[in-house]
């Protein structure tokens, strides 16, 4: 199998087309990301009329407090539990989407169509769904049993919203898990 490489005339055309990306990165992104790390080292007084290096004080007193602990536990718990869920289930989706015979494209559209929705309105159906006076599958659950309140429990408020934000996420992981030769036929 022949490999297609791209050559250009001019030698400096590559890096003349690379430039506007990489200003956009350096201007956007690693500028204030060094000034939010040079300034981690300051303490500012309330009205930021001066500033003194501190050196590692902020970062002692942040790791030394509790609820940021708990936060940054929270947030890794959250993150891990999406990419887990999201893309196990596209994978598996995808895998079935590769071995049907018929309807291949419906099941494939279906299968992209909730990464069309905004997700302010995801949230809001989500929200809808289950809600604890009128969810219907706050509903379906009472019948089997569960007491669904996701603004009591906070056990519930996480598995609802690792829920809705892998759904959320489900589309876009399955376009990546489906094969090759099925995505070139997809465009």
């Amino acid at each position: 199998m022949q490999s297609k490489r791209t050559t250009f005339p001019n030698r400096f055309l590559p890096y003349a087309l690379l430039a506007p990306q990489l200003a956009i990165t350096a201007v956007f992104f690693l500028w204030p990301a060094a000034q939010a790390i040079s300034t981690s080292f300051l303490r500012e007084d309330p009205f930021g009329m001066k500033s003194t290096f501190v050196w590692f004080e902020n970062y002692r007193r942040l790791f030394a407090d509790g609820a940021y602990l708990e936060s940054f536990g929270v947030s890794l718990l959250f993150a891990a539990a999406v990419a887990a869920l999201s893309m196990g289930m596209a994978l598996l989706l995808a895998a079935n989407a590769d071995a049907l015979l018929r309807g291949r494209n419906i099941y494939t559209t279906a299968m992209v169509w909730p990464f069309a929705i905004a997700p302010a309105i995801a949230g809001i159906l989500w929200w809808f769904m289950f809600n604890p006076t009128i969810g219907i599958l706050t509903y379906g659950l009472s019948l089997l049993g569960v007491d669904w309140n996701h603004r009591v429990s906070s056990t519930q408020a996480m598995i609802l919203i690792v829920l809705a934000a892998s759904w959320k996420q489900l589309s876009y992981n399955f376009l990546f898990s489906l094969p090759a030769s099925r995505r070139s036929r997809i465009r």
